[in-house]
């Protein structure tokens, strides 16, 4: 663990080899390194589509701006397109690339392009509304829904998870600590 938080963006964050974590009354944000990452594309046909569902052991969204399975959780970037996300440990990105070699995909392994961050309590919904104009609040955005939108003028893509109040926010690791500095900056102001 202490090579992954190491090699993080956030590692000047990270305490006593734990990821970098906020924590305040009511609000955690903490960093998921061990959160894997694989990008998805495809030609399209529902062969192939059809094949990376079967190796992935969940169906992959057609839908825009959907998302399938839990872990792996596959999310719908563009027609063709897909971010899967894992915890490390299956094997499934080597499976995956074994099994598009045959077909008209790619495989491409990007967990070090992006940071995954984990928010919960009952302050995130607070903390993500002031620097986020998607409408996040559960009416709309639901347990299982995601979009790609900004936070503070970051791109970044939110997840709302399966845990109320909680949420998986996906960053460009060259963004990361923007991202990271404005979470721990607004958090003070909440009062958490």
């Amino acid at each position: 663990m202490a090579d992954i938080i190491a090699a993080s963006p956030l590692r000047d964050e990270a305490r006593d080899n734990v990821a970098a974590r906020i924590q305040r009354n009511g609000l955690l944000a903490r960093e998921n390194p061990t959160r894997h990452k694989l990008l998805v594309v495809t030609d399209g046909s529902p062969a192939v589509s059809k094949s990376v569902a079967a190796a992935l052991g969940v169906p992959l969204p057609e839908a825009a701006d959907a998302l399938t399975g839990d872990d792996p959780c596959c999310y719908r970037l563009a027609p063709n397109r897909w971010l899967v996300c894992y915890e490390k440990g299956y094997g499934l990105g080597e499976r995956l690339m074994r099994a598009s070699s045959s077909m008209a995909a790619s495989v491409n392994d990007v967990s070090d392009g992006y940071v995954s961050i984990q928010l919960s309590g009952k302050l995130a919904y607070d903390l993500l509304v002031r620097g986020c104009e998607q409408d996040l609040h559960r009416r709309a955005f639901g347990q299982g829904r995601f979009a790609a939108s900004q936070i503070a003028a970051i791109d970044v893509l939110i997840h709302a998870a399966a845990e109320p109040e909680s949420y998986e926010l996906i960053v460009d690791r060259s963004l990361a600590m923007d991202l990271w500095m404005w979470l721990k900056d607004r958090s003070a102001d909440l009062g958490a």
